[in-house]
């Protein structure tokens, strides 16, 4: 038993001295937000690295998967909603979570009633707003339906996004901060 311990000691410090991890994720530090004004000195907020961007996400969000080389998680959550990012562009402006409901009366017979009055439309429309980060054009998009906030942050050059989700108007707004933070790396096409 004292033999395998120290063989197991022995193997151990080796992979640390090659450089290699072991199986298990170490996870990586978080670096504060390098953007003026998000933040507190009580809350600072987290850099997320994407490919070729970097954007900032609130203290108290978390990744949901592991970070890969120089990159992190795709997805990050907290309270108040989600943002996801990729490269490319959005598949669209509704996200993933949304479900529409859509109600309707059915008419049948000779003598149909009058039509109801216009219902509100399921989704608000939606809202376009040009922003410049580092020379580069970035379009936001928001749309509200049935009480959950889309917010989109997407380029063509580079062709990235980054999509947010919130259930509340408070949520909306911290999501429009968030792609406020977006900034482009070195790396970037």
């Amino acid at each position: 038993m004292r033999h395998a311990l120290a063989f197991l000691t022995l193997v151990a410090a080796l992979y640390a001295g090659c450089g290699r991890q072991s199986s298990q994720a170490v996870p990586m530090a978080l670096v504060p937000c390098a953007v003026p004004g998000i933040g507190t000195l009580d809350s600072v907020w987290h850099q997320v690295r994407a490919s070729g961007f970097t954007f900032c996400v609130p203290p108290a969000w978390e990744p949901s998967g592991h970070s890969h080389d120089s990159i992190d998680a795709k997805r990050w959550h907290g309270y108040g909603g989600s943002v996801t990012w990729d490269r490319g562009r959005p598949r669209s402006f509704l996200g993933p979570d949304v479900v529409l409901t859509v109600t309707g009366t059915i008419v049948r017979g000779n003598n149909p009633r009058p039509l109801p009055e216009a219902r509100p439309q399921p989704c608000s429309p939606r809202t376009n707003t040009p922003l410049t980060m580092d020379g580069v054009s970035l379009l936001v998009t928001q749309v509200e339906c049935q009480g959950q906030w889309t917010t989109t942050a997407w380029s063509t050059t580079p062709s990235i996004y980054i999509q947010g989700e919130a259930h509340t108007a408070k949520g909306a707004e911290l999501l429009l901060l968030i792609m406020q933070t977006i900034r482009l790396t070195s790396s970037a096409p």
